[in-house]
């Protein structure tokens, strides 16, 4: 499974005079053991058994572009495996769209404390092919890391050059993790944790939910069909997005919701205009709460309801900046509604490596929607 993620303005550099814009964090790595320190701080999880593939830009004082990372496949033969080569085709396609003067690789994989257990020859072909795809992007393969754990004083060496070796420096200490604690952003002991976030609830809740919504499923359209032709067509939307926000105001307060109030929430997103503008929640001052009431939606609805909430959760989370998340969030929504239309196109966008500043316009098409119908959201 491949974990993207994006652009981190975390400045690589041995001269901390040539950092990111001003908004950013300065973060000087200046060696690779302090790289591989930084490593979960930039995908937000500490990898394991992982390919990692952190892109550079600029020539003399080069930064942290996007970072991605993909199960670390191995056969233990001479050849990579299939997911091995989808894998180096996606992250060379990230590359070149980003334009990355350079790229990084790390393998990671806990097999490797037996150096007997290295498979040099696979390695080496997975850098090959990976090298080969980069031929036709502007991007050059600086080096590449293998190690069998990030974590404090844990051996790394270097497959390119002349073998260099060292030991890593205290991940949970680094600059990188440092900067990501500043903007409220935790770490993950494991990519399983970040998944656990909305982990499915208890079964027998789950149904309850499910038999409410199907209860309330044709009163709802019912509703929404005679409002559709009374003289104010867009009252009904506007109370189910009223209703939508109500609830992001009472996630803050810590209030429990209840099994009628999750499945009235369930219909209320299955209105195309209340889930439309509900993007919008990402970027205004109520988009921790918003997402809070995702997660929580996406924990306990049944399927295919919950893949509403998980898309909207997704698409917060790629507005951050935290593509690992997102990536979790938006394969839930596709594992809850195969073909759900949001959720397609943004982990399309996700996995081809566009940047958040590249999907904002969907927030504008949530703010206009919202104002269609009579509800001016805060920005």
């Amino acid at each position: 499974m491949t974990t993207p993620a994006f652009p981190h303005g975390s400045g690589f550099s041995d001269d901390p005079g040539g950092g990111p814009p001003p908004h950013q964090h300065t973060v000087t790595l200046s060696a690779p053991g302090d790289l591989l320190a930084s490593v979960p701080a930039l995908l937000g999880f500490r990898p394991a058994r992982s390919i990692v593939a952190v892109c550079l830009s600029g020539e003399r004082n080069p930064s942290v572009g996007a970072v991605m990372r993909h199960d670390l496949v191995l056969s233990g033969g001479d050849v990579p495996t299939p997911p091995m080569y989808a894998a180096l085709g996606q992250f060379a396609t990230v590359c070149e769209r980003e334009q990355a003067t350079g790229v990084l690789l790390v393998l990671v994989d806990d097999r490797f404390t037996d150096p007997a257990a290295i498979a040099l020859d696979e390695l080496s072909a997975i850098v090959e092919e990976f090298e080969e795809l980069l031929d036709f992007t502007p991007t050059e393969l600086l080096d590449v890391f293998v190690t069998a754990e990030i974590a404090a004083g844990r051996e790394w060496f270097s497959l390119l050059g002349g073998g260099e070796c060292g030991a890593q420096s205290d991940p949970t200490s680094s600059r990188v993790a440092l900067a990501r604690v500043v903007e409220g952003r935790a770490i993950r002991s494991s990519r399983e944790e970040l998944e656990a976030t909305i982990e499915v609830g208890p079964v027998l809740e789950r149904m309850q939910i499910a038999a409410l919504i199907e209860r309330g499923r044709q009163s709802s359209l019912l509703r929404r069909e005679l409002a559709g032709r009374s003289a104010t067509p867009e009252r009904g939307h506007r109370l189910e997005l009223e209703l939508v926000l109500t609830h992001v105001a009472r996630v803050s307060s810590g209030e429990r919701l209840l099994a009628p109030e999750y499945a009235e929430l369930a219909l209320a997103l299955e209105n195309v205009t209340v889930r439309d503008s509900a993007l919008a929640l990402a970027v205004g001052p109520y988009a921790d709460d918003a997402e809070q009431l995702w997660i929580l939606l996406a924990r306990n609805l049944p399927d295919p309801e919950r893949a509403n909430p998980a898309a909207l959760l997704g698409y917060s989370a790629y507005l951050r900046g935290d593509g690992p998340f997102a990536g979790i969030a938006l394969a839930a929504a596709l594992d809850s509604e195969p073909g759900h239309v949001l959720a397609t196109l943004l982990d399309g966008a996700l996995h081809s490596g566009l940047r958040p500043t590249e999907v904002r316009g969907l927030a504008d098409v949530g703010y206009e929607r919202a104002e269609a119908i009579g509800v001016v959201l805060p920005r």
